[in-house]
């Protein structure tokens, strides 16, 4: 039965797909000219970092698949996002590893301030060069964005399409949007990020079945606000330490103020700063006021009233928000969520639709990443005819691969938690963790390092002292099939 039967009385146009079997080891992937009848297709919603990365692995895999974007156009959010050797293994395996290099700053440490800039302390992420392979890098988001999406062929990405409603049955699923427009496929893919349509139009099904745990019903937490921006690049008579080859994060943290500065330099001799604290409203009285996004205008009112806050590079706010252009700034809420539920029928979701981590934590981007190479290692395992217990079985091995791996990274996380903490108790917490050896960092790493590697792509050499390892794959999908 094809996809299409059940949906017997749709009138809206369906989209068709191409499938090609073929991709070779180096960035460039060559094409077959010979066009064969669709048999397995992802629609994947929301193309920022985790749905792009997906559709990338998908195009290498020669696994046919579409990205249905809302936004109209390439809109990528600018801030910056940190890539280690977690992700780097397998963007290099992609090819895209020089590319990334050309772009990125790489980080020496990250140092915590009082509000004075007098020294707290500071965390050496040196050694991970030598014990991993890689630097950890700062990246600006839309650039890594801009990357990925430019290695899919044309029509991969369709621009807006606001999805409405996920309809599945056993033999596909189909994803109808605005205007009438439908997408068939056999699997769809939420990678549309914290209010992701894709998780909500399952929770309602799960819910209307008695199917969806209480947890999941719990709205995202909301922690504080931030104000972020990305300047032009800057004088560097007047910011020497900007060009240095190593750049050093700094987290500025008072103890009567309720702010927090985070601030760092990136590729291109610019600065990347950020403020978090409660809402800061155009009145100047401080609420913690529920708005899901705010634009220029409101953040550039906000802004006016932490301009006065020192930086670490010399300087106050003021002077990094008259050098940072409209578009690159921007007011937005932190939020936090690490949802139960990942997938069921042939749903599945990645990236923030199932686990939200806080903007400053570090997280988001690379665990998103990480879900796909994930994800996409155990689709390229499920042979024709593509029943849907295969499907299930490597959703469901895909959540028992990365749950856990996202708890861990959740309680890692902790530690941006703790800098934005008040009390003499925090104090002291935070003057153990920013001066650790770092023996007790890498062993602290160690715990929980996973470099996972793309299967169906030729394994690249380990570049340090410790190997590249895969997800654990103690639950196959061929098991399952063969069951």
């Amino acid at each position: 039965m094809a996809a299409s039967d059940i949906y017997p009385s749709s009138n809206a146009t369906t989209d068709s797909f191409s499938t090609h079997r073929t991709f070779s080891s180096s960035g460039a992937l060559p094409y077959s000219t010979h066009h064969e009848e669709p048999t397995f297709k992802i629609v994947i919603v929301g193309a920022g970092i985790g749905g792009l990365m997906l559709g990338h692995c998908l195009e290498r895999a020669g696994i046919d698949y579409v990205i249905l974007e809302r936004h109209q156009k390439q809109q990528f959010t600018q801030n910056i996002v940190q890539l280690t050797s977690k992700t780097l293994h397998a963007l290099e395996q992609l090819g895209l590893l020089d590319e990334i290099m050309r772009i990125s700053k790489p980080m020496s440490f990250i140092n915590l301030r009082k509000q004075n800039m007098s020294f707290i302390g500071r965390l050496d992420f040196r050694y991970t060069k030598e014990r991993y392979g890689y630097y950890a890098h700062i990246v600006k988001r839309a650039e890594l964005c801009k990357i990925l999406a430019s290695r899919m062929r044309q029509g991969r990405i369709e621009w807006g399409r606001y999805v409405l409603e996920v309809v599945s049955g056993n033999a596909g699923v189909q994803c109808r949007c605005t205007n009438g427009y439908v997408v068939q496929g056999d699997i769809i893919v939420g990678a549309d990020g914290a209010y992701s349509a894709v998780r909500q139009n399952l929770y309602r099904t799960l819910k209307t079945k008695g199917n969806l745990p209480k947890a999941d019903m719990e709205d995202l937490k909301f922690t504080q606000n931030a104000i972020t921006g990305i300047t032009n690049p800057v004088d560097l008579t007047q910011y020497p330490d900007v060009g240095n080859e190593f750049g050093e994060a700094n987290i500025v943290i008072g103890k009567e103020s309720p702010h927090t500065l985070w601030i760092s330099a990136v590729s291109e001799n610019r600065i990347s700063w950020t403020v978090t604290g409660p809402l800061i409203t155009s009145n100047g009285s401080v609420e913690n006021v529920m708005v899901s996004e705010f634009g220029p205008e409101e953040a550039e009112n906000a802004c006016r009233l932490i301009k006065d806050l020192k930086v670490p590079f010399g300087g106050t706010v003021a002077d990094l928000i008259a050098n940072t252009p409209k578009d690159c700034l921007m007011k937005y809420l932190v939020l936090e969520k690490y949802y139960k539920t990942w997938h069921h029928g042939r749903t599945v979701l990645i990236g923030e639709a199932c686990h939200k981590f806080p903007s400053f934590a570090g997280q988001g981007a690379e665990q998103a990443i990480l879900d796909a190479i994930c994800l996409v290692n155990l689709l390229t395992k499920i042979q024709a005819p593509y029943l849907l217990r295969d499907i299930n079985a490597a959703f469901e091995s895909y959540h028992e691969q990365r749950q856990p791996i996202i708890e861990t990274a959740r309680y890692k996380g902790q530690v941006a938690a703790l800098v934005n903490s008040q009390g003499w108790s925090a104090e002291m917490k935070r003057k153990v963790v920013f001066n650790l050896p770092v023996w007790v960092q890498a062993h602290s790493t160690d715990k929980t390092l996973v470099n996972p590697l793309l299967d169906f792509l030729p394994p690249i050499q380990s570049r340090g002292l410790k190997s590249v390892r895969s997800f654990s794959s103690s639950r196959s999908v061929h098991s399952a099939q063969s069951v």
